[in-house]
């Protein structure tokens, strides 16, 4: 298990209690390397959807909070995969140290967006050193531009757009078939749920994967690194963290524990044994 062990019994915070109607799978492509642009970041991540609520977060600790959840229900309930890791989820410590997660092409991004379309706010939430920090800031408005063209993105007929955001010109495929003003990350604003998006160096890739429709009433739409120490800061100083955390991730663990013993788990499969030092970081957002 590679988040389980990390989860913190506090008391749970959440933004909203919508009940999830979707779960969205995309393939996520990063080059955060200007350096080593043959090697992306590539992670699946999940977009989970309420009515006007949604979080995104990787695959990855999608899965193994909800397993961690699953494994300390009562036999006599069925656990489901959309409901997020409480107070009831047990701490493990990992023996030896402190993990630094990491795959192929550095170390591992622990970050979740939280939208709410009726409070127009996003929470950034990047996980370091055992902490969430986060930023809340109004939903960015798009100004997106309307394409002829269409497609078809699995059953669903698209749309295509483009818009700038952060910086960075977008190329996105929406569907009206799913009526969601949502996308990966921080896209949004469109009058369907966005499939499929890049930007326009093709150095920010999110491809559709799969989507699947909530059974379970109960699972809602609530922040899973909000069961972490809470740590509220500001975009720039965020940035600065996150690219720190990057470049050179021991150092940024070692500051903060300097007793601490790191311990380095591989999460992609390719038997990465370091924290691979990104050495032009190239961020997502290239201006606020």
């Amino acid at each position: 298990m590679l988040f389980c062990f990390l989860l913190i019994t506090t008391g749970y915070i959440s933004f909203a209690q919508e009940t999830i109607t979707y779960d969205v799978v995309y393939e996520f492509r990063y080059v955060r390397d200007l350096a080593n642009k043959s090697n992306p970041y590539v992670s699946n991540m999940v977009l989970t959807l309420g009515q006007s609520t949604s979080r995104y977060i990787s695959e990855r600790d999608y899965k193994e909070i909800n397993r961690a959840f699953a494994s300390k229900k009562p036999k006599a309930q069925q656990p489901t995969q959309a409901r997020p890791a409480t107070a009831a989820t047990a701490t493990r410590v990992v023996a030896g140290g402190l993990p630094l997660f990491v795959n192929r092409s550095g170390v591992a991004m622990q970050e979740e967006v939280m939208k709410d379309q009726v409070r127009h706010t996003i929470e950034t939430i990047g996980l370091i050193n055992l902490k969430a920090n986060i930023v809340e800031t109004p939903l960015p408005v798009i100004n997106w531009v309307l394409q002829p063209e269409k497609k078809k993105i699995d059953k669903y007929t698209c749309q295509k757009a483009t818009g700038n955001y952060a910086g960075r010109v977008y190329e996105v495929w929406f569907t009206p078939d799913l009526p969601y003003h949502d996308g990966p990350w921080k896209l949004n604003g469109l009058p369907g749920l966005i499939l499929e998006a890049h930007d326009a160096n093709n150095e920010i890739v999110f491809s559709f994967k799969g989507i699947t429709r909530n059974e379970d009433r109960e699972a809602k739409v609530v922040s899973y690194y909000k069961n972490f120490p809470v740590v509220k800061t500001n975009s720039k100083t965020y940035k600065r963290t996150m690219q720190a955390f990057a470049e050179d991730p021991e150092a940024v663990i070692t500051s903060a524990f300097p007793e601490a013993r790191i311990m380095i788990a591989c999460v992609d499969g390719s038997g990465t044994k370091q924290a691979i030092k990104v050495k032009k970081y190239n961020p997502i957002e290239l201006k606020d």
